[in-house]
């Protein structure tokens, strides 16, 4: 077997077992969870037919040709109610959504022939197939002639993809990504590598329209194989990286269970949950928020500039990962002295704190980028992690909605 097939192998063996964990996780978004993990499954048996088509394991090609044929239709549909979820924070299918997965019906329907052909021509389409390494046949079984049905599926997918990063771009998210947290940016990573996979066999499939598949077009396949398993090598050489970005959207167990018990169980999304298991405060004890530190009354009023002329004019509160431990190393304390400092002398704890900046902000960018981008992207600029985030912090400050907020000021 050669190289980029263990590449394959191994990608195929995490994509199903993600995609089954998240199938029956109940933990998180589980709307968001099961759209994810169909797409990981797809991704995963079409990994698993190209391993087959390489190696020639016929029972396999028979069982997942007709049955993964129709699924990729709708592919591009699951990515784009996932990022549209995503991005807009729904928890729930619409009913109109169903719409989507028409192309699904029919392409069930087209593949209702394949079963009634005998064993003799199913095998011979799979022998022609594996010898020319196509992976589909020009051969007609179905309602709908191969170079149409292909041109039509490709033709879908490439329009989910336009939809997909034209939601992107409206969200504000690409021109706030380095401010963005490395888990607010995993959609955008996700997008990324989704859509240079596609891409690679987009060009593929053209080509083998236009072509036809047949010997001379080994090396097209090879080079196929080849982009696809350098893709997948430098994602996962980006998740052991940084393995934070898998959590909240794939791993979605254990942390959560800690975080829901933190906050007396209340329902939780993965960006707040990543925040509260991140953040020092949850590694004070209440013995140290009480316990005054050995610092003068000078001492601490000269800290207390140091703080404020930190945020004023460094402004670290737009890094939405910025945390007490970063406080305390940029002035030079252990972090309870920080913690201690904020609480009895500026009555908020360290979220509060750095929050009331982040809202600061925004209200002063408000009035000039409100035109040309939305609240969200506005407020994610402003430092915030989500949409949620920004509007409980926003309300806990001003004790009015953005809307009223700005509407009063006008007003005025």
């Amino acid at each position: 077997m050669e190289y980029s097939l263990y590449i394959f192998a191994f990608g195929s063996f995490l994509l199903l077992g993600f995609s089954i964990h998240m199938l029956f996780t109940s933990i998180g978004n589980t709307y968001l969870n099961k759209l994810l993990a169909a797409m990981m499954l797809m991704r995963g048996l079409q990994i698993l037919y190209f391993i087959a088509m390489n190696t020639g394991q016929t029972i396999f090609i028979s069982i997942l040709f007709n049955f993964l044929g129709p699924f990729l239709y709708v592919f591009g549909a699951f990515l784009y109610l996932y990022v549209r979820g995503f991005i807009r924070d729904e928890s729930r299918f619409k009913k109109k959504d169903l719409l989507h997965f028409i192309p699904l019906l029919l392409a069930f329907i087209d593949s209702i022939p394949w079963y009634f052909l005998d064993n003799a021509t199913r095998e011979n389409f799979i022998t022609n197939m594996i010898a020319q390494r196509a992976f589909f046949t020009n051969e007609n079984f179905g309602f709908f002639p191969q170079h149409v049905s292909s041109l039509i599926r490709n033709g879908l997918l490439i329009t989910y993809f336009i939809l997909i990063w034209r939601i992107i771009f409206g969200s504000g998210m690409i021109k706030t990504w380095k401010n963005n947290s490395t888990v607010t940016n995993w959609i955008l990573i996700f997008v990324v590598i989704t859509t240079l996979s596609n891409l690679n066999l987009l060009v593929n499939s053209f080509i083998n329209i236009l072509s036809g598949p047949s010997t001379g077009n080994l090396f097209l396949s090879n080079y196929r194989v080849f982009v696809q398993s350098t893709i997948l090598l430098g994602f996962f050489g980006y998740l052991f990286y940084n393995p934070k970005v898998l959590y909240g959207f794939v791993f979605v167990s254990k942390e959560y269970a800690v975080a829901r018990k933190l906050t007396e169980k209340k329902p939780i999304d993965p960006i707040q949950a990543d925040q509260l298991l991140d953040s020092n405060l949850l590694k004070i004890s209440k013995s140290n928020r009480k316990q005054a530190p050995t610092i003068s009354e000078e001492e601490i009023e000269e800290l207390k500039k140091k703080m404020i002329l930190l945020m004023e004019s460094e402004k670290p509160f737009l890094n939405p990962d910025y945390s007490l431990g970063d406080l305390a190393n940029q002035t030079a304390l252990p972090s309870h002295h920080c913690s201690y400092i904020l609480n009895e002398y500026f009555d908020r704890n360290f979220r509060e704190w750095v929050n009331g900046y982040r809202v600061d902000f925004f209200i002063a960018q408000y009035p000039s980028l409100i035109k040309s981008q939305t609240i969200v992207s506005i407020a994610l600029a402003s430092g915030f992690k989500n949409k949620n985030t920004f509007y409980s912090a926003f309300e806990k400050v001003t004790s009015q909605k953005p809307s009223q907020y700005f509407s009063n000021l006008d007003l005025s």
